[in-house]
């Protein structure tokens, strides 16, 4: 089951245009190990009824990755009800250089990220518990979130429109807004296009976030 599941990464990678290194597909191989091990008990995803149905997230997350790439996205991400780990995850074994913080109001999802990261050699990257409300920050035990993100996500957590609204204050001007989208969705409208990346059933979307009051 390894091998076979190596072979459908090493492939999801090169229809993606992603240039797989062995240390980052070790990265990938361990993201899915410990989800394997730890998502029932720490209630981090579904239930997962075969490995192909977690490769599905992994890839899934890739298309973020890939999304990134041809943005050239650096600086700061958010990923925003980062929970099941992905595409947050995913994000920081691919991309070493993000600097990444990861909002999850759960304290046992919380541990689990943590453990996570420093699984896949990650422990710089920052997970803090509160939620993003109205555009408010509502922080757990005084977590601090400051704005100016160069980028951001959240699978599965607001519909698109919402996650516009709610994530532009936190954003740097011209800050790609990643939205998780089904094939061939077009952007919300007055959203302006970064990038696509289209997949069998879900699309990776960029817009770029422009600062209230203003026109883009």
């Amino acid at each position: 089951m390894l091998a076979v599941s190596e072979a459908v990464l090493r492939e999801s990678c090169r229809d993606l245009g992603l240039e797989i290194t062995t240390r980052k597909l070790d990265k990938l191989l361990i993201i899915k190990d410990f989800i394997r091990f730890y998502g029932r008990s720490m209630n981090l995803t579904g239930a997962l009824r075969e490995d192909s149905e977690l490769d599905a997230h992994v890839i899934e997350a890739l298309q973020v990755v890939a999304l990134a790439e041809r943005l050239k996205i650096r600086g700061r991400w958010l990923d925003v009800g980062s929970g099941g780990g992905f595409p947050a995850l995913v994000l920081a074994a691919w991309l070493g250089d993000l600097n990444l913080v990861l909002v999850e109001p759960r304290e046992k999802r919380a541990s689990a990220l943590e453990l996570a990261l420093a699984k896949i050699g990650r422990p710089d990257a920052r997970v803090i518990r509160g939620r993003l409300e109205g555009s408010k920050w509502r922080p757990i035990d005084g977590a601090a979130l400051e704005p100016g993100f160069d980028a951001a996500s959240a699978r599965a957590v607001f519909s698109p429109e919402r996650w516009i609204a709610e994530v532009t204050p936190w954003m740097k001007p011209r800050g790609m807004i990643c939205l998780h989208l089904n094939a061939g969705d077009s952007v919300p409208e007055g959203s302006e296009l970064a990038g696509r990346v289209d997949g069998e059933r879900w699309s990776a979307v960029g817009v770029w976030s422009v600062p209230r009051g203003t026109t883009g």
